[in-house]
């Protein structure tokens, strides 16, 4: 049973726009000029694919979370040391696609919102810390867990495997906590400030 730690962000300050369909050409061009124009092509061309999900997919948040997981899951996983010189980057949706490269914390963050502007309630969504074992090895890992309702068991979405599983059917997987900073409640450590920059770097994207 996955460990429940729930962290808030207040609602002055959480992300609210829907953040595919609000890019525009000045978000564009601010991309282009980080990532050259092959980011900013792949990204729209990411961007209308999520976008278009509306109009493709059957109404049930199943067909949603598969093709948005699989849609995302192409990017490259590349480690943060590697692709941004740090030792722990969390890549806003737009970093993930234009720079054709993140590792698992940027996958979740890119598909909690592409999923939450396709339709699915944040309360049923929580990013979730892991240990995973892999071949004789315990990394540090991120997925995604949707609950259909406050009881059910989860199901993990997860950028190394395409197949969605219950929680049950991942003894691979080892949670420690999980959260989700736009729901209530009180907490402060290093994943909410994490959160806080992070939305707080989307925001600036528009800005720029």
């Amino acid at each position: 049973m996955l460990l429940s730690l729930v962290i808030s962000l207040s609602v002055a300050d959480y992300f609210t726009r829907d953040y595919f369909a609000t890019m525009d050409k000045q978000f564009f061009a601010h991309i282009a000029h980080r990532f050259e124009s092959s980011g900013s092509l792949r990204l729209g061309k990411t961007r209308q694919q999520l976008l278009d999900l509306e109009n493709e997919l059957p109404k049930n948040d199943i067909s949603t979370l598969r093709v948005v997981s699989a849609l995302l899951n192409r990017v490259p996983q590349v480690s943060d040391s590697a692709h941004w010189g740090v030792d722990d980057y969390w890549a806003t949706p737009a970093e993930l696609v234009a720079s054709n490269g993140g590792d698992c914390e940027d996958f979740v963050i890119a598909k909690y919102f592409a999923l939450k502007e396709s339709g699915i309630p944040a309360e049923k969504m929580r990013l979730v810390y892991v240990k995973s074992f892999q071949e004789g090895k315990i990394e540090n890992h991120m997925v995604l867990a949707y609950y259909s309702t406050p009881e059910a068991e989860p199901l993990l979405l997860d950028n190394i495997r395409q197949q969605m599983l219950p929680a049950s059917k991942r003894p691979d997987l080892l949670p420690v906590y999980e959260f989700n900073g736009e729901l209530s409640g009180k907490f402060s450590g290093p994943a909410m400030r994490k959160w806080d920059g992070l939305v707080g770097r989307m925001n600036k994207e528009f800005a720029s």
